[in-house]
């Protein structure tokens, strides 16, 4: 199955006095919200933010995990503790997610406590990342600094920084 890049850009968002955020109307269009089987998961990962994925992507990630020929109590433990980390989200009619206060919790997003209520929503081609602004930051300065030799390494060429001399021949 082919997947359509569609998630991308960066939007701010707030949690709103219940709990939910309102996803960004270029990202609902890109959605079918309305549908009666549209599903989310919600999981924390480990750079801190909370992914959340169409369910039958998220099924596809989670055989995929669970697809390894041995398993072993590392692995297990992972499994188990993305399992623990990880919920159904529903979207209303308006386009609002509830996401479980314990995962909002992990990623630093508490909705009771002042200053804590604003949220990045990122675009990552087939999926969404909901991070805290301040988390965010720090992770997109880190990922600014490799972003060069990053993309080299995902299109398999070596990354060659040449040094420039400005004065004149």
């Amino acid at each position: 199955m082919t997947t359509t890049i569609r998630f991308t850009g960066e939007y701010p968002a707030t949690l709103d006095g219940e709990g939910r955020i309102q996803l960004p109307l270029a990202l609902r269009d890109e959605m079918n919200v309305r549908s009666a089987d549209f599903r989310l998961m919600a999981n924390l990962e480990p750079d801190g933010s909370l992914c959340l994925r169409e369910r039958h992507q998220w099924e596809e990630y989670v055989a995929s995990l669970r697809n390894r020929p041995v398993m072993g109590l590392r692995d297990r433990r992972t499994l188990l503790f993305l399992a623990a980390n990880s919920a159904a989200v529903r979207c209303d009619k308006q386009g609002r997610i509830r996401i479980p206060d314990p995962l909002l919790t992990h990623a630093g997003i508490d909705r009771t406590r002042p200053g804590r209520k604003e949220l990045v929503i990122v675009g990552n081609f087939d999926e969404l990342r909901v991070w805290h602004p301040d988390r965010w930051s720090a992770w997109g300065d880190e990922a600014l600094q490799d972003f060069g030799p990053g993309i080299d390494a995902l299109l398999d060429r070596g990354y060659v920084v040449k040094e420039t001399d400005d004065r004149e021949p």
